[in-house]
């Protein structure tokens, strides 16, 4: 049985359905499980500010790396150009229609002041290009939420893609196709993408029988320009690519927000050499002023930055890079898993009413600890380190009594001063390797703490060689980012510090900070406040471009 992981939407179950169908025309059980994305939580946040790529996808690929699927259906738009480590694409079936639709009035019928909703930039830029005096305002939600916000007047139209309309049949609503010449499209637009395991098992073999070699051309052409831009969602950035009398033509365009500029460019060649056309003609848009459009917009354009967090922790700080149009390598150097020896935990875990604090010095805990923290008997008051943990307790439910004012752990000592801790029972899970400072000095003021192995860090498998990537001759990055001395120490045991020779570092604090130089670092920037907002401060401070 292969089990598919898609998005719960009506559009998303529709496409998987489609491939489903597929695999039992071959002979293949399958059964769709649904996954939740971060996309489908935050459906109020403009896609941009949230900083576009991976939204959908990232808890997706991440139950594909579990071992919890076996494949994805993702729209092939909404997936990273940079497929993580592990994992691969394994078909891309024949496209449905490319182009964009207009629901409601034609944009020739549409009068001046006219609101027309999207969802994208890009196709916000051009409409204003090609209409400057319409009203372009955001719309969210699934295909069906889109059209019931039409009939109910808030739009006068909608421009969304075609493909979705057809996959649902809804394609007697549409008003008008745009040429792709007009209104180009997303990168990927109307195709699917079948992501598997790169293990050359029997998922990755069986969904390459769906594979369709000129949309998978077409595509490579499309993401290679993408990629060759360093854009995403939140870039006005447009690319299409179509078979013609054998000839690979690849439309390039890169447009302003605001539509006042617009950079189109067209070039051809063979399919054979689609991935070289579309890095080609993202050299020839960026000559063109390309460059100008995104560096104004985006502060971090053209910055290769590498974000060591485990990777159920990486996509905050990725989102905050990304939104600023930088390109973001996610290079975990830790894992997280569970403590070698769950006793004392759980022993500690079924006490919680003895305590009068618990500290926690980390997300990871609060994240570990979940739910078995949400208890009648939690009489205990909470000390968080940051305000990271401080989120991740609230999440729960729970209410944080203290936090200090820097987030290390001399200040969580130091907020302390003003209770009386003689008697006091404390309870301090955190990672097996962490500084006794908190413990002991709270323990000197006549606490007793009991320190409990809430999770362990660990390097990942195939650090070297990923390293040996990431860190190449050829274009090295520009920054890589620490954000706790186990990201740190990972790294250096695994691979050395001559990877990382002309790589500028950023680290989120003082002990992150240490634990690099002692290792023959220099640190660059430090974030502060040290929080992953400080660091990327930091990193556009060192930039000129705060």
């Amino acid at each position: 049985m292969l089990r598919i992981g898609s998005r719960g939407s009506p559009l998303a179950l529709c496409q998987t359905r489609w491939v489903e169908r597929r695999l039992e025309a071959l002979g293949y059980a399958a059964r769709i499980e649904i996954i939740r994305t971060t996309g489908d939580k935050l459906i109020d946040t403009p896609l941009a500010k949230l900083g576009g790529k991976g939204l959908f996808t990232k808890e997706i690929e991440e139950a594909l790396l579990a071992g919890q699927v076996e494949l994805a259906v993702h729209s092939l738009k909404d997936l990273a150009t940079a497929v993580p480590e592990g994992l691969c694409l394994a078909a891309v079936p024949e496209r449905e229609d490319p182009r964009d639709a207009v629901v409601g009035r034609r944009l020739a019928e549409l009068p001046a002041g006219a609101r027309v909703g999207t969802g994208s930039l890009r196709r916000a830029a051009q409409l204003r290009a090609l209409r400057p005096d319409l009203v372009i305002e955001p719309v969210r939600g699934n295909l069906d939420t889109r059209l019931r916000k039409l009939r109910e007047g808030q739009y006068e139209a909608l421009v969304l893609a075609a493909a979705g309309l057809k996959r649902m049949g809804w394609q007697d609503q549409v008003a008008e196709y745009l040429p792709v010449e007009v209104m180009c499209p997303a990168v990927g637009q109307g195709a699917l993408g079948i992501e598997t395991r790169a293990d050359g098992g029997e998922a990755q073999q069986v969904c390459a029988q769906l594979d369709h070699p000129q949309t998978r051309a077409c595509v490579t052409a499309e993401r290679a320009l993408l990629a060759a831009l360093g854009g995403g969602c939140q870039v006005p950035i447009a690319g299409h690519a179509f078979i013609d009398a054998g000839r690979l033509r690849l439309l390039g365009v890169v447009a302003s927000p605001d539509g006042g500029r617009l950079v189109r460019r067209e070039l051809s060649g063979s399919p054979a050499e689609a991935r070289a056309l579309g890095e080609a003609l993202a050299a020839e848009l960026l000559a063109s002023g390309a460059r100008e459009i995104l560096t104004t917009a985006h502060k971090l354009f053209g910055k290769r930055i590498v974000v060591t967090r485990a990777r159920e922790q990486a996509s905050e700080l990725s989102q905050k890079l990304r939104a600023l149009g930088a390109e973001v390598i996610e290079f975990p150097t830790i894992e997280i898993r569970l403590p070698s020896d769950p006793g004392p935990l759980e022993a500690a875990l079924n006490q919680l009413e003895r305590y009068d604090w618990v500290i926690f010095t980390s997300a990871n805990a609060v994240r570990r600890l979940g739910d078995r923290l949400r208890i009648p008997q939690f009489r205990a008051r909470i000390c968080a380190i940051g305000p990271a943990t401080r989120r991740a307790l609230e999440a729960l439910g729970l209410t944080v009594h203290l936090m200090p004012e820097q987030y290390v752990a001399e200040s969580l000592v130091e907020a302390f001063a003003g209770e009386d801790l003689t008697g006091k029972r404390i309870l301090l899970p955190r990672a097996a390797v962490a500084r006794d400072l908190v413990p002991v000095e709270l323990a000197r003021r006549g606490a007793q703490v009991d320190v409990v192995e809430a999770y362990r860090t660990e390097i990942p498998e195939g650090v070297p060689a990923r390293a040996a990537q990431v860190f190449s001759a050829r274009r090295k990055p520009d920054w890589i980012t620490f954000t706790s001395s186990s990201t740190v120490v990972n790294l250096v045991r695994a691979a050395g510090v001559a990877v990382l020779e002309g790589v500028r570092v950023a680290s989120i604090g003082p002990v992150t900070s240490a634990a690099a130089r002692q290792r023959g670092l220099a640190v660059t920037v430090e974030a502060d406040p040290f929080t992953l907002d400080g660091l990327v401060a930091a990193i556009l401070r060192a930039e000129g471009v705060s």
